[in-house]
């Protein structure tokens, strides 16, 4: 667990979209004080992607900061936006529920449940044969490609 773990836990439990906070409420919720470096500079407040523990731990719980006030020792943190296509489409716009279908169609399962039941076991062995194969083991469902024979 991070150091800011204790914000980004707090931020992400939130039910609203925006949080105004002072300084003191995040220092409540970590349970110790903020940085010098975070009361003089704005930068330590910045939502660049990078090494800096605090960010990560808010842009991962889903929120940026969008204003922050030094001399009041505010700062107000909104929840991001998602951008593009929903999350339930798929790059072609496809719902999940049309994709269970579809996998239920070209697999014959019946019901949703078994698409996805399938879908997961698939999915976790493929995982699990590319962490095998990166410690050198091997796949045991790859298939060598038929050899040609010249003679």
């Amino acid at each position: 667990m991070g150091k800011y773990e204790p914000l980004a836990q707090y931020l992400a439990e939130r039910g609203d979209d925006s949080w105004e906070a002072r300084f003191s409420d995040i220092e409540r919720v970590l349970g110790f004080p903020l940085p010098r470096s975070a009361r003089e500079y704005p930068a330590w407040w910045a939502n660049q992607d990078g090494s800096h523990s605090q960010t990560k731990g808010w842009r991962d719980a889903g929120w940026e900061t969008s204003k922050v006030d030094l001399p009041a020792r505010r700062v107000r943190f909104v929840r991001r936006k998602k951008t593009g296509r929903a999350a339930s489409e798929n790059s072609d716009g496809e719902s999940l529920e049309a994709l269970v279908k579809r996998a239920g169609k070209l697999t014959g399962l019946g019901s949703r449940d078994d698409v996805l039941r399938h879908a997961l076991e698939v999915t976790i062995r493929h995982e699990a044969a590319k962490a095998l194969i990166a410690l050198g083991g091997s796949d045991p469902d790859a298939k060598a490609p038929p050899r040609r024979r010249f003679w």
